[in-house]
């Protein structure tokens, strides 16, 4: 299961720390890995548990890894019966998330065949999660796990209908933020309201309820959001629901909504100023409701004036690692900053269509970058930041560049509004102190 970041670092800890996030969220799950035990040590150095053959991934009581031995392979059912022993030691278990690694595969584990019989001994739902799963897009990203395990929750949401409609009076949009941030879409007829559901992996339950009190505060029935609090709260999802995408990088996630009819709006993340305000505008449009964000938008920018003076003219390289730098990129430039460069590891462009027109055409956006090649531009272009992942960011600090992960800004909130500061003062924070840094050594 080992996923490899652009510098070829091995990196397994990040995706299941991921997905051990998703699990707590739901408060009821369990995540069972299946894999070799070289590759348990890979994302955790612990003695062996009570069981030899069920090691605690981080001491997180959500996730356990499942050992299997390549010299003795496991007989069919075994995993199932190892499942049920672990939920069996659990309280306020409702839901089982299998993540089979490679080798689970390659030592005949139908991991597929697994997890039904286990929902089956349990009378619990059992999801088996791909984490390596082909891709229409070639490339890894440390977050494929989130979109695979969103794609499972989504299988889990109540279907809904549009016999389940309920008709309420909601006018039309006129377009007006349409026009200034993008190309509008056709409006739902008057009077057809649709429930939204929010979707993403990696935002927090904060993060999703402050988007929802934005939607609410433009008249849009927010249902609930996937992952929820639990496997109870997910929302129903089906005909007549609007699916507003959160996260840039849930195409399979999408892909599975879509299936079950609800509308997906792809538009601009909630990253930033302008990508907010686009997305309760888009969203709202979907929904039936009708709203303008413009003022709005504008009022916010005016809030985040100090700001934006303090990061204006500065180069930035991101370097590539997460999928969310497309987004983060267009909100600095839009704020202000000059971006030299955006490293893509995996780039769908149909679903990230919106983010790149906006974006423009003078920014290069490189996909799949050479990060040897990369770190060559870098010490070229000497910008003031680049944004890297942690395998580049040693060698990139060596050579004398200031750099910043892009999981710090994900960990500080990318969305919303109140995001847009965050991201603005992180970036701001980083350059002062290096200013700061570098009086003192003069």
């Amino acid at each position: 299961m080992t996923i490899l970041n652009e510098s070829g670092i091995p990196d397994v800890l990040p995706p299941l720390h991921a997905v051990g996030n998703l699990a707590r969220r739901l408060g009821d799950a369990l995540v069972v890995v299946a894999g070799t035990q070289a590759e348990a040590h890979l994302v955790q150095s612990l003695p062996a548990a009570s069981s030899p053959n069920l090691y605690p991934a981080g001491h997180d009581p959500h996730v356990v890894f499942a050992i299997l031995d390549p010299e003795d392979p496991p007989p069919q059912g075994s995993l199932a019966s190892r499942i049920v022993e672990s939920v069996a030691g659990m309280r306020n278990v409702n839901l089982v998330l299998l993540v089979a690694a490679r080798t689970a595969e390659a030592l005949g584990v139908d991991a597929a065949f697994e997890a039904r019989l286990a929902s089956r001994k349990l009378d619990l739902p059992v999801q088996m999660v791909d984490p390596e799963a082909p891709h229409e897009i070639p490339g890894t990203l440390s977050t494929d796990l989130d979109d695979r395990v969103v794609s499972a929750l989504i299988e889990l949401c109540p279907k809904r209908r549009t016999s389940d409609l309920v008709e309420t009076s909601a006018p039309k949009r006129g377009g007006l933020l349409g026009g200034l941030l993008g190309l509008g879409r056709d409006t739902p007829e008057q009077g057809d309201s649709r429930p939204v559901v929010l979707m993403g992996g990696t935002p927090s339950p904060e993060a999703a309820r402050g988007l929802a009190a934005e939607l609410s505060r433009a008249g849009v029935e927010v249902a609930g959001a996937v992952p929820a609090d639990g496997v109870a709260d997910l929302p129903p999802l089906g005909e007549g629901t609007v699916v507003a995408v959160m996260d840039p990088n849930l195409a399979t996630a999408a892909a599975a909504a879509e299936r079950r009819g609800a509308t997906v709006v792809k538009t601009l993340m909630p990253t930033g100023v302008d990508g907010t305000a686009r997305f309760v505008q888009d969203v709202s449009e979907a929904a039936g409701a009708g709203t303008s964000e413009v003022v709005r938008a504008r009022s916010a920018w005016e809030e985040l004036g100090a700001l934006r003076n303090r990061i204006r003219g500065k180069r930035i390289f991101f370097a590539g690692d997460t999928g969310f730098e497309v987004p983060l990129a267009r909100f600095l430039a839009d704020a202000g900053a000059v971006v030299l460069e955006v490293g893509a590891p995996r780039l769908d462009r149909r679903f990230l269509a919106a983010e790149l027109q906006t974006l423009g055409p003078d920014v290069d956006v490189v996909v799949s970058p050479d990060h040897r090649g990369q770190a060559n531009r870098i010490d070229e272009a000497r910008p003031d930041l680049v944004v890297c992942s942690p395998g580049l960011r040693l060698p990139l600090v060596a050579r004398g560049h200031l750099c910043r992960s892009t999981q710090d800004f994900v960990q500080a909130g990318l969305y919303g509004y109140g995001g847009a500061r965050r991201i603005l003062e992180l970036l701001a924070s980083t350059l002062r102190r290096a200013e700061t840094l570098d009086s003192l050594s003069l």
